[in-house]
């Protein structure tokens, strides 16, 4: 499992010691095909892992589900270790599909290099997905979320130090390094619930249930994961360092999509799992309206910050050293793209958890694979007249889409589910916004000062905007989410 805390940190230094490059696009096409090939698979086996494991564990007992998490990481790891001898044999050519704009001979064998060196994660992914998912199912999630806080410090020294010596593979060193340190950590926080005892028993009914579920999950996700490759793909044709800059803006979108919207969602999960097994329709019907007007309120108003002060947010992260300009303008042009999606993304997660958590796989991966034909659509055609831009507008686009899809679908288990039912809330919602646009707007013209500055007062204003005016048309949903935070501080 993955998680994007504090993403700017790490990508900055990269920024700045290495900027936009073959050298750095070669890294980040390699490093995040390995990524993403492996965290399709664990997210699907995890997935259906959870959903079994606390059906299990409630109807017989943790024992039993234990060895059901154990046959679980066993096949992962046979499935693992399957993948990495095929990326080994195979680099060349998958180095070729990755980036076919890298003709030549000097390129290509870096690439390979570097894909055989992240081959590795395959294997790293499948303990830390199985011991988190472990831990996720017991209601604690933080352990499998600290994969950032462990790689980022690492990276950060490895580059500063070795950098100049080793160039981009001093990052390969602190991957290696910060993974290694990861499983142990996540070994040590669950081995009182979990004890891994290797074994496979394809005629084991859990199991099978947790393969079958696990199936139209992982097509889904290899479907997605496809698209991600297409778009560097296509950012490789637009010039050296655009399929860099997208992963620059890619990183950012990631801090809001990848580290609060799949925290939530993964809480949800757990909580959505529970009440589909009990059978509370009632339940599950007020828990997803909160949980849709909540993300709105919350995600909305980063979406537009994120979009008026893109130039900002991508000049205070990433402008300093090899870090141009005019990476600065193509990868803030790309932020914008992403930004659009925050909210929907959200609720396409949402909506996709409640949908596994009454055990209905097959739909979501139909709805995917129908978004993601849209998206690489959109971004073959947008990127021609918008470039990086219209790659990323075009994965928002298949977001509203898909969500749009599954909100039907939802309907299926959940009859009287509304997802405007939020009317009152979405209108303020808008009304707040639009002052708050307003707000940010006018400072960026009046405040002349530097980027820190001036993001600063712009994003303050339009956060207290957006509050106030929520505050004085007695939003219910914003007062609860207050009174809820407030709670927590008290606790904690």
């Amino acid at each position: 499992m993955r998680s994007c805390s504090a993403p700017g940190l790490r990508q900055a230094v990269i920024a700045g010691v290495f900027g936009a490059s073959v050298g750095t696009d070669i890294y980040f096409i390699s490093s995040e095909f390995a990524v993403n090939v492996a965290g399709a698979l664990a997210s699907a086996l995890t997935t259906a892992l959870v959903t079994v494991y606390i059906a299990v564990a409630a109807k017989e007992d943790r024992d039993r589900a234990g060895q059901l998490a154990s046959k679980v990481l066993t096949l992962f790891l046979m499935i693992a270790a399957c993948l990495l001898v095929l990326l080994d044999l195979f680099a060349p050519q998958v180095g070729l599909a990755l980036a076919p704009k890298y003709d030549d001979p000097a390129q290509r064998a870096e690439l390979s290099k570097y894909l055989r060196l992240f081959s590795v994660t395959f294997l790293f992914t499948a303990f830390q997905s199985i011991y988190a998912a472990v831990l996720n199912a017991n209601d604690i999630f933080v352990p499998g979320k600290l994969y950032g806080v462990v790689f980022n410090p690492i990276a950060i020294f490895c580059i500063l130090v070795l950098g100049d010596r080793l160039g981009v593979l001093a990052l390969v060193y602190a991957y290696y390094i910060a993974n290694i340190l990861q499983m142990f950590l996540l070994y040590l926080r669950a081995r009182k619930r979990f004890s891994f005892r290797p074994s496979l028993n394809f005629r084991d009914p859990h199991l099978r249930q947790v393969g079958y579920l696990a199936l139209p999950i992982l097509l889904s996700n290899i479907v997605i994961q496809l698209n991600g490759v297409i778009d560097k793909a296509i950012c490789s044709y637009l010039g050296v360092g655009m399929a860099s800059d997208y992963t620059y803006a890619h990183t950012l979108e990631q801090f809001v999509t990848g580290t609060f919207t799949a925290t939530i969602t993964l809480v949800l999960l757990s909580r959505f799992a529970d009440l589909a097994a009990r059978g509370d329709n009632p339940g599950m019907d007020k828990l997803l309206r909160r949980a849709v007007t909540s993300m709105l309120l919350i995600l909305a108003p980063v979406a537009l910050i994120a979009i008026l002060c893109s130039r900002d947010i991508v000049t205070l992260v990433y402008m300093r050293g090899k870090f141009t300009s005019e990476d600065v303008r193509a990868t803030a042009l790309a932020l914008c793209g992403f930004s659009v999606g925050f909210p929907l993304v959200a609720f396409r997660e949402i909506m996709i958890r409640v949908h596994f958590a009454y055990r209905k796989t097959k739909k979501p991966m139909v709805i995917s694979t129908v978004s993601v034909a849209l998206n690489m659509a959109l971004s073959l055609i947008l990127s021609r007249f918008f470039g990086v831009f219209g790659v990323t507008v075009a994965t928002s686009a298949s977001a509203a889409l898909a969500t749009a899809l599954l909100v039907r679908s939802v309907k299926a288990e959940l009859p009287e589910y509304r997802f405007f039912s939020m009317g009152p809330s979405l209108w303020k919602c808008l009304l707040a916004l639009c002052l708050s646009a307003l707000a940010i707007w006018g400072l960026g013209e009046i405040v002349a000062a530097g980027a820190l500055i001036r993001a600063a007062v712009r994003i303050v204003a339009g956060c207290g905007v957006y509050v106030l005016v929520l505050l004085v048309l007695r939003c219910a949903e914003l007062t609860e989410l207050l009174d809820l935070a407030k709670a927590k501080l008290k606790r904690g």
